[in-house]
């Protein structure tokens, strides 16, 4: 009398094995938080080189990476399943990696096909940094022509002034740069279907709803009432300047801006502008934006 094979994940069906393996890795479905987290190095959590490798990337990184944990169980897991976890798990990179050379060192280890399958990255960057968006990137997200993203997130930081006697001053200036340096990356940024840009603390709400109007007034005055790109935004509903954000949708090529299902949500250009304004359409010739 034969004896049943032990059942266990590998002894599923593929079909199985696949959905067990969104539920792990889909970020709708995870019991963990989007909390911060400390940014990692891309390379840490993506090579197949020994399970130290996962372990580590476990305890000390972010919730991304401890989700990743398990691409170290075996060998046939991950040949199975890391492309997918790529495309779903949202990776946090920091600083200097915002330029392309070093962009490209830390992900040097991974094949294109690994990069080319990542679709969520988070940058936490000074805003001195995020000056390689407009002036390295050349419409390429950190420069790199294997990526593709759905989303990229960007969390400026400023440097610390606060107790500066010229800390608004300072502020008001900041504002001011990264709001130059958003409208001329989305002018012309490709492969990334959406760009959020949040708060997390680094200005007060007067300042930071001075950044979100210097921008979409920057991307009016550039593009038109319809410029390619939709904006949405927390609005006056976050608790506080903290949890503020903005979202600018892409129009992917071969689309008519029509609707805003068409973009994935938000409001077009000309139509922020007015709400921005109060319901009236400003000479774009006197509607000022900042140095």
């Amino acid at each position: 009398m034969s004896t049943a094979e032990p059942a266990s994940l590998l002894t599923l069906p593929s079909e199985l094995r696949n959905a067990i393996y969104l539920l792990v890795f889909d970020e709708l479905t995870s019991s963990i938080p989007d909390a911060p987290a400390p940014a990692n190095a891309l390379s840490s959590a993506l090579k197949f080189d020994n399970r130290s490798t996962y372990i580590e990337a476990h305890y000390h990184n972010s919730h991304s990476s401890r989700k990743l944990a398990v691409l170290g169980t075996c060998r046939q897991i991950h040949t199975e399943a890391h492309l997918l976890a790529l495309s779903l798990t949202p990776f946090h990179i920091s600083g200097d990696c915002s330029y392309p050379d070093l962009f490209d060192l830390q992900s040097r280890p991974l094949s294109p096909a690994k990069i080319g399958a990542i679709r969520h990255l988070t940058l936490t960057a000074r805003i001195s940094h995020l000056r390689a968006l407009n002036e390295a990137w050349a419409g390429q997200p950190f420069g790199h022509p294997s990526l593709n993203l759905e989303t990229l997130k960007i969390v400026p930081r400023r440097p610390d002034c606060s107790m500066s006697a010229y800390a608004e001053v300072a502020d008001l200036s900041q504002s001011h740069n990264l709001a130059y340096i958003l409208a001329e990356t989305l002018k012309g940024l490709r492969n990334v279907k959406i760009v959020e840009v949040r708060n997390q603390g680094c200005f007060n709400d007067i300042v930071w709803r001075i950044l979100y109007r210097s921008l979409v007034y920057r991307m009016w005055r550039w593009g038109g009432e319809r410029c390619g790109v939709r904006f949405e935004s927390s609005g006056d509903g976050a608790e506080d300047e903290r949890d503020a954000w903005f979202r600018v949708h892409f129009q992917q090529l071969g689309q008519e801006p029509t609707g805003a299902g068409e973009l994935g949500g938000g409001s077009e250009v000309g139509a922020e502008v007015m709400r921005l304004a109060g319901g009236e359409m400003p000479d774009p010739n006197t509607a000022g934006v900042g140095p």
